[in-house]
């Protein structure tokens, strides 16, 4: 490179650019504008997922709302604010749209002078949406609790290459930066959550969670180029490692991932979307099969990891008690394979567990009136002090018989039977019971029991919550 190449490129100003869009309200997609000024005047009729969801399909809204609500005036007690659903809960659904849907737009920027930076702008915001969809997959697959950590990280992860591109259609031109150096400065000019630091810092991706978020990243970066290239296969192996799943698995989910991005989450037809390279994937193209009479649709049995993922999205999305009871029978039932469930709700004016959901037992079954005082010391008294579980079963019997609530037996009769309390937070709900009839527990069937009665009080905690902030 020639000395007046060299004279030709700025040097750097990194603390010049970050003061440049310290406060300057960012543009957001015409698509996104237009659907925020549609509630303009009927946000009654608004639901607060659906707005969730708009802006998150906008990275550039994302970092506008979250840098608003984060640099506002708070105590030391005050959280970070990580969620955009927590961002509309505080300022309220009808100022937050009031508010940002008089934002400018990216294509009033950059059109028509910058066509190109604005096709690379939407490149870019495809690729983050993506990642952060692969990113969500994986925190699924792990159970993860905070799930909208890891959505919002990744799709801002690359928030300082989108501003570059913005640079171009400024009425003054824009300092010199090197991108690669800004991203936590910009995140703390900004006030953003530490968490997104955390999960985007390379040099400490010791965890499963961080490791797992970062190959996600790369994943959708390699992705555009191909399927075959060296990177995805990296990437692939990596998760399945991480996750402990088969590698075809792994794949699919990618592959599930790429088509719904595909068919249902990009609407700009001028960027490919990733999924086009997935026809030239190696192997036979499938010949016509001879039609057959068709057969009676067989119901197929849910697995206990799908139901789990229900669970977990219903104490996102503000499900019901009743569904979340629901899904928690259902995965016990249907998934686990018990025969009996009965949840007892506790009655804590009158210090009672009482029957409140029974499944599986028949109308004349002595199940059908569970109760249980709780003014006595046994063994359901003390469940009730904490989140635990019990699985009575001949090995333990001669050592738990004493202890049962008087009656219990009777009405639950011979055999092996689980238990465990759930709780909200800190407060006891009740107790789930589950027996097969009689018949023998096995040891998978007691450890899926107590996951689904753990996230069945993490889906109650997140709806008591949401409940708090007056949603």
């Amino acid at each position: 490179m020639t000395a007046a190449s060299n004279a030709a490129q700025p040097a750097p100003n990194n603390e010049a650019w970050l003061e440049l869009w310290a406060q300057r309200a960012l543009p957001i997609l015409q698509s996104t504008k237009s659907a925020l000024t549609a509630y303009i005047g009927r946000t009654e009729a608004a639901r607060v997922d659906q707005v969730v969801e708009l802006v998150l399909r906008d990275p550039l809204l994302t970092a506008h709302a979250l840098r608003h609500i984060n640099q506002r005036r708070r105590t030391s007690m005050a959280a970070d604010v990580v969620s955009i659903e927590n961002v509309i809960l505080l300022m309220g659904l009808e100022a937050f749209v009031n508010q940002f849907s008089q934002l400018p737009t990216v294509e009033s920027l950059l059109l028509p002078k910058q066509q190109a930076r604005y096709f690379s702008l939407l490149r870019h915001i495809a690729t983050a949406r993506l990642a952060a969809r692969l990113a969500r997959e994986f925190g699924l697959l792990r159970y993860d609790s905070r799930l909208d950590e890891i959505y919002v990280t990744a799709l801002l992860a690359d928030l300082p290459l989108l501003l570059r591109h913005l640079d171009a259609g400024l009425e003054t031109p824009a300092p010199a930066v090197d991108i690669a150096s800004v991203t936590f400065p910009l995140f703390a000019r900004w006030r953003l959550p530490e968490a997104f630091n955390s999960l985007l810092d390379e040099s400490s991706a010791a965890s499963q969670r961080t490791m797992l978020h970062q190959s996600a990243l790369r994943l959708a970066d390699h992705l555009q180029l191909g399927w075959w290239q060296t990177g995805v296969a990296d990437e692939v192996q990596l998760a399945t490692q991480a996750l402990a799943m088969p590698q075809f698995e792994v794949w699919a989910l990618v592959c599930r991932s790429l088509l719904h991005f595909a068919c249902d989450d990009w609407p700009y037809p001028q960027i490919f979307a990733p999924a086009r390279w997935l026809p030239m994937l190696p192997g036979e193209w499938p010949k016509p099969a001879v039609k057959a009479p068709p057969k009676p649709a067989k119901t197929e049995t849910p697995s206990l990891q799908d139901i789990l993922r229900e669970l977990q999205h219903a104490g996102q999305s503000g499900a019901s008690f009743n569904q979340i009871m629901g899904l928690s029978i259902r995965a016990q039932a249907d998934a686990i394979g018990l025969k009996r469930i009965v949840f007892g709700l506790l009655l804590a004016g009158q210090n009672l567990l009482k029957a409140r959901y029974v499944v599986g037992a028949s109308d004349d079954d002595p199940l059908r009136s569970f109760q249980v005082e709780l003014s006595m010391p046994h063994l359901f008294t003390k469940l009730m002090l904490k989140p635990q579980s019990v699985w009575l079963n001949q090995a333990n019997r001669s050592q738990f018989e004493a202890l049962l609530p008087r009656g219990l037996r009777l009405a639950v009769g011979d055999g092996d039977f689980l238990a465990m309390s759930l709780f909200v937070e800190d407060k006891p709900v009740g107790i789930f019971y589950a027996d097969n009839h009689g018949a023998t527990i096995s040891e998978a069937q007691y450890t899926a029991f107590k996951q689904v009665c753990l996230m069945a009080g993490q889906a109650l905690t997140q709806q008591a919550k949401r409940l708090a902030l007056g949603h």
